[in-house]
Parts: C-alpha cells; sequence; structure tokens
C-alpha cells in the first residue's frame, strides 16, 4: 500500500512540473544608478509593489543630475499591465537598505530597512548605535 502512495506521489509531481510556464508579461525599468530589489508586494487595489534600495539621481538647478551621497529605500507601484504608476525614495545623506515591505488592508505600505544615515532628507531621527 505505501508504494502505491509513493508511485501515485510521483506522479502528481511529474505532472504538476512538467507543465509549460507562460509569461503573461515582463517589465525593464530604466536606471542610470545601481538598484536593488529586495521584495514584490500586491496591492489591496490588485497593483504591483517593488522595492528595494537606489541611489537616487537627482535633477540640479542648471539642469545636470548629481547624485546623493548612498542608498536610498526605492519604491515603484506598477499597474496589472506593467506601467509605472508612481515611485518614490526615503533616505538620508548615508546608505539607507530597504529589506522588506507588506500591503496594508487600509492601502498602505509597511517598510523595514536599515539606514547610516542621521537625522537629513526624509529621516527624522538619528541612529541609536551603528545603524
Amino acid at each position: 500500500m505505501k508504494k502505491n502512495y509513493t508511485s501515485l506521489l510521483m506522479l502528481a509531481c511529474g505532472m504538476l512540473f512538467s507543465q509549460e510556464t507562460k509569461v503573461l508579461w515582463q517589465k525593464d525599468i530604466q536606471s542610470s544608478t545601481q538598484d536593488f530589489l529586495t521584495a514584490m508586494t500586491s496591492a489591496i487595489d490588485r497593483q504591483i509593489l517593488l522595492s528595494g534600495s537606489s541611489i537616487q539621481s537627482r535633477k540640479t538647478e542648471d539642469g545636470g543630475q548629481k547624485q546623493n551621497s548612498g542608498y536610498d529605500y526605492h519604491i515603484v507601484k506598477l499597474d496589472q499591465q506593467g506601467s509605472k504608476v508612481w515611485e518614490r525614495y526615503f533616505g538620508g545623506t548615508k546608505h539607507d537598505y530597504l529589506m522588506s515591505s507588506i500591503a496594508t488592508r487600509e492601502g498602505g505600505l509597511a517598510i523595514l530597512g536599515t539606514s547610516f544615515s542621521n537625522a537629513s532628507g526624509d529621516k527624522k531621527e538619528n541612529n541609536l548605535g551603528g545603524e
């Protein structure tokens, strides 16, 4: 009897893994800096939240580009077709690494990460220790 269950389980696993994977869409989000994706979350409105860390480029007064001195938390919201709805950076003057994110029932987003920045930029409090 045990042999029959094992054979049936192996057959079911083989059928499950032998099915062809179908790509619905894929998207390349252009960036001029180094980016790290750490989480992909489905929002309550069924849109997609990508979160990670990036070196943010900012426009200068003369129209040039200026990069901050470290990584910032970086969140991008995509609609169901993969088009960008919005993006947002959070961080201070040093490296800030976003580790995880989760969508809330109210439609918001909770983010978790580590920061080497003291109060500066979007960061309102100093570090308590090294990071």
